[in-house]
């Protein structure tokens, strides 16, 4: 019974075997060359109804034996193992799909799938590897310089299926643009894991940055890589607009210059540089408004605010000082620079006394031990600060001006009241009282110009002038200080006088000196040797040169009154540059050479003292203003 069974099996099988190498035969030019030998002998066939398979052994029929094994009752189909109908169907669909043009995709219905499926059972199968020669070359045409990605696990399985039998040159095409195809997915993937950190910032940019830029020179088309370009190039330019937004257009730029070299020319950049700039123009202008609003109200807290925004908007450095200026300005000068020279407006439209911004500085009043001709009252010195500017006329009040004030309010002056004024006789060569003589009058009892400086004023008069300024302007004025005149006097200087510590050389201003001669030939007898001014009594204001701060006369023309009481010395002084002033003191301070004064008398530290309704024709006064 078990040879009968053996025998009518091996039939079944020679007559399978036979219909399938004809038809093998028939197809197979169109699958390999004409003379291949195809060989369709299966490692073991199956009969599945028997639960049975055999072994075949030998080429030809007539040396074939057939062993009968039983098939373990848990192993129906050995892996593996594939019947002479299954692996023609195999073939048949090699065919198909290289005839439909399937050779590599899809991955699970492509003809090279089919050929590894044939391989695996049948390693010198010649239509499986006439096929597979074929993908090595279509894989080869593709692989410049670098491998599809989808198609990179195909070319490693077919240059493992491939082993030393097909063509080593193409093999070794295959394997350079494999290599290189792992190397630019190996550098895109570390740079895409770079940018996918959590707080990924410039660092990580630059090196995800030069990761795509290295895969980009092996494969310049790679579409990782260059989305990947785009990707940092997005993250900078967010960046920069975030920092142009946080005011630091600086780091802005920095970004957006960074993004440009990225891709160079790209729009995106030019449309967030556009951004920026738009951005930084209008903070700009906003806060210039603000701060220009802030200076006008003197608040300077907020301008300083202001300020701290604008040093990161603006470019300029320039621009950034002066803005500092302002606010120094406004702090130590109310607004003015510290060389400014000024008018105020009056309520008639006419202008006041021209001022001049004295600057902020520190000095030694009074004069030392040491200087020639000092007097007790000089002393002892002490040394003051002006934390603060403050304006003051650049010459004396002038009678022009002093007129304007007394026909704005009917005026009437001391010396009107008391009937009489101090004039220099010239016929004595004293100062002696004349009736009838007020502000109006010049020296010598005479009509006075409009361009002198006013005089027989007292000091009840100068403060009333300065008082009515307050009035018309809108502005604090007073009498200056006595430390305020000194300091504005000696404009820097530490000498025993403005100019030095000698007689001039030159005509600097209007006092005594050796060569005058007045109309009467008198000369004075105390007078600077060698010098001529030319003027015997006051000269028009401002007709000498001015001073380091731009002021007129303070050393000479007329002595001037100070707000100060008199005190015999600076004992118990402030310590600070303010008036030192005594309610209901009946004595106030002159300070500054006049035009009949001396050598002693023009010394920088001099003082002079008048009762406070006095008046004479070697007295004046100019006024200061608070900023």
């Amino acid at each position: 019974m078990g040879l009968a069974l053996a025998i009518i099996l091996g039939s079944a099988w020679i007559g399978i075997w036979r219909a399938q190498r004809q038809y093998q035969q028939a197809d197979a030019p169109s699958l390999a060359p004409q003379d291949a030998t195809v060989s369709m002998l299966p490692p073991m066939l199956v009969d599945p109804e028997e639960n049975l398979y055999f072994e075949v052994e030998g080429e030809d029929l007539s040396q074939m034996s057939l062993a009968l094994m039983p098939v373990p009752a848990t192993l129906m189909l050995p892996e593996g193992a594939v019947s002479p109908e299954q692996l023609a169907e195999l073939i048949e669909q090699m065919r198909i799909h290289v005839s439909a043009g399937r050779l590599l995709e899809p991955a699970d219905g492509s003809a090279f799938s089919m050929v590894e499926r044939i391989l695996a059972v049948d390693p010198e199968n010649t239509p499986a590897r006439a096929v597979l020669a074929r993908v090595l070359r279509e894989l080869r045409d593709v692989a410049s310089p670098v491998f599809p990605v989808d198609l990179i696990d195909i070319a490693d399985r077919s240059i493992d299926l491939a082993g030393e039998t097909e063509d080593q040159a193409t093999l070794k095409v295959l394997r350079d643009s494999l290599k290189r195809t792992l190397d630019v997915e190996a550098l895109v993937s570390f740079a895409d894991r770079q940018l996918a950190r959590e707080g990924a910032g410039p660092r990580a940019f630059e090196i995800a940055l030069s990761k795509y830029r290295e895969a980009l020179q092996i494969d310049s088309a790679n579409a990782r890589a260059l989305r990947g370009l785009e990707e940092v190039q997005r993250r900078l330019i967010e960046r920069a607009l975030a920092s142009s937004f946080d005011l630091r257009f600086s780091a802005a730029e920095t970004l957006l210059k960074q993004a440009e070299d990225v891709q160079v020319g790209s729009s995106r950049v030019l449309d967030a540089r556009s951004q920026v700039m738009a951005f930084r123009s209008q903070t700009e202008s906003t806060q210039l408004d603000a701060f220009k609003e802030a200076i006008s109200r003197n608040q300077l807290d907020a301008a300083e605010k202001v300020l701290g925004t604008l040093r990161k908007v603006l470019s300029d450095p320039t621009q950034v000082r002066d803005l500092e200026s302002k606010i120094t300005n406004v702090r130590l000068y109310g607004g003015f620079s510290p060389d400014e020279r000024f008018t105020d407006s009056l309520r008639d439209g006419s202008r006041g006394p021209r001022m001049s911004i004295v600057p902020v500085g520190s000095f030694r009043m009074g004069s030392p031990q040491t200087e020639p001709a000092r007097n007790k009252n000089e002393g002892p010195q002490r040394s003051l600060r002006f934390e603060r500017g403050f304006a003051m006329a650049r010459g004396e009040i002038s009678v022009l001006e002093f007129r304007a004030f007394v026909d704005a309010t009917g005026y009437v002056t001391d010396a009107e009241k008391l009937g009489s004024s101090a004039i220099y006789n010239e016929k004595t060569g004293r100062m002696t009282k004349s009736k009838r003589v007020n502000w109006r009058r010049n020296y010598n009892g005479s009509r006075a110009r409009d361009g002198d400086p006013v005089i027989h004023v007292s000091w009840n008069d100068a403060t009333e002038y300065a008082r009515w300024l307050s009035a018309q302007t809108g502005k604090t004025y007073r009498l200056p200080s006595e430390a305020e005149y000194e300091y504005a006097l000696r404009a820097g200087s530490d000498t025993v006088y403005p100019w030095g510590d000698s007689d001039p050389v030159t005509v600097l201003t209007n006092v005594a000196g050796a060569d005058e001669v007045s109309r009467e030939g008198r000369r004075w007898s105390n007078g600077l040797i060698g010098y001529n001014d030319l003027h015997w009594g006051p000269a028009p204001v401002r007709s000498f040169t001015a001073n380091a701060f731009r002021l007129y006369d303070l050393d000479g023309n007329v002595s001037e009154w100070v707000s100060d009481c008199w005190h015999d010395d600076f004992q118990r002084a402030p310590g600070t540059p303010v008036p030192w002033v005594n309610p209901g003191c009946d004595m106030h301070v002159l300070r500054g050479g006049s035009w009949g004064s001396g050598r002693d008398q023009v010394r920088s530290a001099w003082r002079g003292s008048a009762l406070a309704d006095s008046s004479g024709a070697r007295v004046g006064f100019r006024v200061a203003r608070e900023l």
